[in-house]
């Protein structure tokens, strides 16, 4: 009994930081609609835009997400919480909206993105902003488990390594299209093809995953954190080639995975590719070790003069 009524306070104890939390997404959705070319309430019920309602649903998962490595910082200081929360909260809502216009000056670069999914509700378009925005969720809820203990430090670092993020973001969108048989953005774009966009939205939501798990514990040593990222990084991407090998060899082998994408539009081709990246990224993202940073300054005569 007496475990149940420590659990209940404690649960007790942590509703006003999930309110706090749950206001920030709030406000991201909000921040979301008033910063749009379009009325999100018009396509999502009056329109019935599917691709609107995709994009967003993406964008609110990413938003969670993020927002969802705040909560472990709580300390036992409340005033302190809500300042650092509803700070960090903040600046998650101001980055994540900003990921959307890299997304669409940088990754989705030859057409408009709100052109496609408002006149010609491309669900394919849809699917990569949301790949976009939870990647970029999951790449600040890695910054944010490396918690700095001074507020100035913190909202720097979460900029700085979303940029860092948002970088690899784009290096791999251009990756995927090197390594794609396909033109990545005349199918989404010209086409509207929506298994295109589910599976190069699942290899965004995987690189995401990938850079999550080389900024958990990120500190201020910035030289060391961006050079152990990047490389897990490009090694990720070359797992990912490896996803879409196994993709087109395995699970498909009975046709090739171009062929049932653009010529076929098959939407469980791009669900099974989209799946193929996440479940590799998963499985190295668990597999790596975690080095702490100060382990490599100590170490490494490279980075000493680097050290905070």
């Amino acid at each position: 009994m007496q475990v149940v009524i420590e659990t209940f306070y404690q649960i007790m104890g942590s509703l006003p930081h999930f309110a706090l939390l749950f206001i920030g997404l709030f406000l991201t959705k909000l921040v979301y609609d008033w910063t749009t070319p379009y009325k999100l309430s018009v396509e999502l019920t009056e329109r019935d835009n599917p691709a609107v309602g995709v994009s967003l649903g993406g964008y609110i998962l990413g938003a969670g997400i993020a927002l969802s490595g705040v909560a472990v910082n709580f300390s036992l200081n409340p005033l302190q919480d809500w300042l650092e929360t509803g700070l960090a909260a903040l600046t998650i809502i101001v980055l994540m909206r900003l990921s959307v216009l890299i997304n669409d000056a940088a990754v989705l670069y030859k057409f408009s993105i709100s052109k496609e999914m408002v006149e010609d509700r491309n669900v394919g378009v849809g699917f990569v902003v949301a790949g976009g925005s939870i990647a970029t969720g999951l790449i600040l809820n890695g910054v944010l488990s490396g918690h700095n203990p001074s507020l100035g430090p913190t909202i720097r670092d979460i900029c700085f390594y979303w940029a860092l993020g948002q970088a690899i973001l784009v290096l791999g969108g251009i990756f995927l299209q090197r390594i794609t048989s396909y033109d990545v953005h005349k199918v989404i774009g010209n086409q509207d093809n929506m298994p295109a966009g589910i599976s190069f939205g699942g290899f965004l939501t995987a690189l995401g995953f990938i850079t999550r798990s080389a900024l958990r514990g990120a500190t201020s040593s910035y030289a060391v954190e961006s050079l152990t990222t990047l490389t897990l990084a490009l090694f990720g991407l070359f797992l990912l080639l490896i996803a879409k090998i196994i993709a087109d060899r395995v699970l498909l082998p009975d046709s090739p995975l171009a062929k049932e994408v653009v010529v076929d539009r098959n939407p469980a081709a791009g669900a099974i590719a989209a799946v193929s990246f996440i479940v590799v990224a998963l499985l190295f993202a668990a597999a790596i070790p975690h080095i702490p940073v100060q382990d490599i300054l100590t170490n490494d005569s490279m980075f000493k003069d680097f050290q905070p």
